[in-house]
């Protein structure tokens, strides 16, 4: 019992460490998985709010994707991510899916 209460506690420690942009270290049995949340800036053309719409439903769901801000007036999408999960390319992909075309404008930090 007092094992599952610390992992507890060390879960949400770690889900308080990604959202702040900072790695995290998750314990799974005796060895420790490190989460590398990364942030990336896309260029997309959208023609209206419904686009805005489509890609916030749709990329949220992307396996990895942990934050995104859509911008229409700069014509932006920011994303953070799991680096272990996805990758810029995956994101790229996902966006053509969607019949939008993604330039990275500022590489993952």
């Amino acid at each position: 019992m007092l094992a599952a209460a610390l992992m507890s506690f060390s879960a949400s420690s770690a889900s308080v460490a990604a959202e702040a942009g900072q790695p995290s270290v998750l314990v799974q049995g005796k060895k420790p998985v490190r989460k590398e949340i990364r942030t990336v800036t896309f260029s997309v053309k959208m023609h209206c709010h419904k686009c805005v719409e489509k890609i916030q439903e749709n990329i949220a769901f992307e396996k990895g994707v942990k934050r995104m801000e859509v911008s229409f007036e700069k014509m932006t999408v920011v994303i953070g991510y799991d680096a272990s999960k996805t990758d810029e390319k995956k994101l790229a992909d996902a966006f053509e899916k969607l019949g939008y075309e993604a330039v990275v404008v500022t590489p993952a930090q």
